[in-house]
């Protein structure tokens, strides 16, 4: 296996953050605070950052089907399973690797509703 040392990048995930250079191919690795991966943000500062972009990308989505929202020829039923399908899986997109504060749950509270 080889290792691009352009392409890769590290991120300390302490309270204490390393000042240590770490070297491959003799090359030093970038040390970044933020780092976009496989759709999701992952910062040295927990997943407020991550939840918060998810919170407008449902806001957003829910904006898009207003129209649906508002129509009453579209069954409560079918408008649940499309808020399930197409707006509930962005919001909770790798959810499992978030961590939670007292502010984070108060805002996903908020967005619930």
């Amino acid at each position: 296996m080889e290792i691009s040392a352009e392409k890769t990048k590290i991120m300390a995930n302490s309270k204490e953050p390393s000042k240590k250079e770490i070297k491959v191919n003799g090359q030093i690795l970038e040390r970044v605070t933020k780092v976009k991966y496989l759709g999701s943000i992952i910062t040295d500062e927990g997943s407020k950052p991550e939840i918060l972009s998810r919170i407008a990308q449902t806001t957003a989505a829910l904006t898009k089907l207003k129209p649906i929202w508002n129509n009453k020829n579209i069954s409560i039923s079918s408008k649940i399973r499309l808020l399930r399908s197409l707006v509930m899986s962005i919001f909770l997109y790798a959810c499992e690797s978030w961590t939670l504060n007292a502010d984070i749950e108060k805002r996903i509270r908020a967005m619930e509703m």
